[in-house]
C-alpha cells in the first residue's frame, strides 16, 4: 500500500506541476503580489490628488489656517477672496476650495468642491477649531494650542499587543495570511475535484481503481495537492520578500512613523504565527480537499462540477467572513464557537491565535476536534470515493451513498 501511495503521490505531483493551469496560476500569483506592493503608492497618489484644495480669503487669515489644514489636505495655492468656479479650480489643479472670512462672531467657512465626498465638513471644522478659538477668545495661538492639547495615554488590559501600531500591523499580516489560506484552499481543492472528475469521465479511474486501492488513490491525490499548495505559497512568499527587499529607496526614504510601522510588521511575523498558519492550513486543506474529491467521484459529466463545488465552497466563504469579523472581536461568542467547528476552525482559530491570547486548552480542544473530524471525513470520503469511481453512466442515489457510508 505504501508503494502504491508513493506512486500515486509522485505521479500526481509530476502531472500537476507540468500542467498549464498550475504554471499560469503560479505566475499570475507572483505578478499579483508584485502589483500589490506597488498598489499602496499608486493609491496614495490617487487619493492625494482628490484631497487637493485651494485656500481663499484674507492673506493673514489664510496664513494662520494653512498649517492647520495641511495635515489632512494638500494645499495647492492661495488666492484673495473672490468668485470661485470650476475655471479657478481647474487652473490651480485643485479638487476644491475653502474660502475663509472672519468677523466678530468668529470664523466663517465656505467649501467649494467638485466631489463633496472628498472634502468633509467635519474635517475642516476640526482642523480650524484652534483658529476659531483664537478669534473668538482673543487668546494667542500658543495659548489656544495649550488649551486644545489634551494628554491622552494608552494602557493595555490583558492585551497581546504593546501598542496600537503593533495591533494594526498584526491584523494586517493576519488578514494577508488569511487571504492566502482562503485562496490556496479554494484553488487547490477545486483542482483536486477537477482531477478526479477528469479521470472518472475519461474512464482512466477504472484502470487506476483496478490496480490501486481507492482510499490510497484518494490519499495520494489529496496530499500531492497539499504539497503543491505549499510550493505555491513558498513561491508567493519568496516573491513578496524579494519585491520588498528590492525597493530600498522606499524604505530608506521613509519617515520615522513609516519605519515604526515597518518594525511593527516585522515584529508581527512571529514563529508562533507562522506555525499556526501552517498547522491550520494543513488541517483545513485536508478536510476540504478530501470532501471535494469525494464529491467529484459522484459526477458523470465535467459540466456538473460547478453545481457540486458551490455547496462545498459555502463553508469556506462563511469561515472567511467569520474570521474577518474575528480580527476585531476574537473573543465574541460566535467567533469562539466557530473556532471549534470543523471546516470553519482552520480559518477562525488561526485568526484568534494571531490577534488574542487564546487559552492553551481551547487550542488543544479545537485541534482534537478537527483532527478527529479529519479522520472521520477521510474514512467517509474513502467509502464514497470507492463506490463513486466505479459507477459510470449514472450518479449514485442518496440511498446508495448513505448505505455506503453506514456500511
Amino acid at each position: 500500500m505504501i508503494e502504491d501511495f508513493a506512486t500515486v503521490y509522485v505521479a500526481e505531483i509530476t502531472r500537476r506541476i507540468k500542467s498549464r493551469p498550475y504554471i499560469i496560476g503560479l505566475l499570475v500569483g507572483v505578478i499579483a503580489i508584485m502589483l500589490v506592493f506597488k498598489l499602496p503608492s499608486f493609491l496614495d497618489r490617487t487619493i492625494a490628488s482628490t484631497r487637493t484644495i485651494l485656500l481663499a480669503g484674507d492673506p493673514s487669515l489664510v496664513a494662520r489656517a494653512k498649517p492647520l489644514l495641511a495635515g489632512d489636505y494638500d494645499i495647492v495655492g492661495t488666492i484673495a477672496s473672490g468668485a470661485i468656479d470650476d475655471a479657478v479650480l481647474v487652473r490651480h489643479h485643485a479638487g476644491g476650495a475653502v474660502a475663509l472670512r472672519a468677523d466678530r462672531a468668529g470664523l466663517h467657512v465656505t467649501i467649494y468642491a467638485h466631489d463633496p465626498g472628498n472634502i468633509g465638513r467635519a474635517d475642516i471644522r476640526n482642523d480650524l477649531l484652534p483658529l476659531q478659538l483664537e478669534l473668538t477668545t482673543g487668546r494667542s495661538a500658543g495659548a489656544v494650542a495649550k488649551i486644545t492639547a489634551i494628554p491622552v495615554s494608552l494602557r493595555t488590559v490583558a492585551s497581546k499587543f504593546s501598542s496600537a501600531g503593533q495591533a494594526l500591523a498584526v491584523r494586517g499580516v493576519t488578514y494577508t495570511l488569511l487571504f492566502f489560506l482562503y485562496l490556496l484552499t479554494v484553488l487547490n481543492s477545486q483542482l483536486v475535484m477537477s482531477s478526479v472528475a477528469e479521470e472518472k469521465t475519461s474512464r482512466i479511474a477504472e484502470l487506476l481503481v483496478a490496480s490501486v486501492n481507492p482510499s490510497t488513490l484518494l490519499a495520494g491525490k489529496v496530499l500531492a495537492s497539499a504539497t503543491l499548495g505549499f510550493l505555491q505559497l513558498a513561491v508567493w512568499i519568496g516573491a513578496a520578500v524579494y519585491v520588498g527587499s528590492s525597493a530600498p529607496s522606499q524604505i530608506h526614504g521613509a519617515s520615522a512613523e513609516q519605519m515604526m510601522s515597518l518594525g511593527n510588521v516585522l515584529d508581527a511575523v512571529t514563529p508562533g504565527l507562522i506555525a499556526a498558519f501552517f498547522v491550520w492550513f494543513i488541517i483545513g486543506f485536508l478536510q476540504l480537499s478530501t470532501l471535494f474529491a469525494a464529491a467529484a467521484s459522484l459526477i458523470n459529466r465535467t459540466e456538473d462540477i460547478g453545481s457540486i463545488a458551490f455547496p462545498l465552497v459555502m463553508p469556506i466563504l462563511a469561515a472567511f467572513f467569520i474570521a474577518i469579523a474575528g480580527l476585531a472581536a476574537p473573543d465574541s461568542s460566535l467567533v469562539v464557537v466557530c473556532s471549534y467547528v470543523p471546516l470553519l476552525a482552520p480559518f477562525v482559530m488561526f485568526v484568534r491565535i494571531a490577534v488574542s491570547n487564546v487559552p492553551a486548552w481551547q487550542i488543544a480542544l479545537s485541534l482534537a476536534i478537527n483532527l478527529a473530524a479529519l479522520y472521520l471525513i477521510a474514512v467517509l470520503a474513502g467509502k464514497i470515493y470507492r463506490v463513486g469511481m466505479l459507477l459510470y453512466g449514472r450518479s449514485p442515489s442518496i440511498r446508495q451513498v448513505w448505505s455506503v457510508i453506514t456500511s
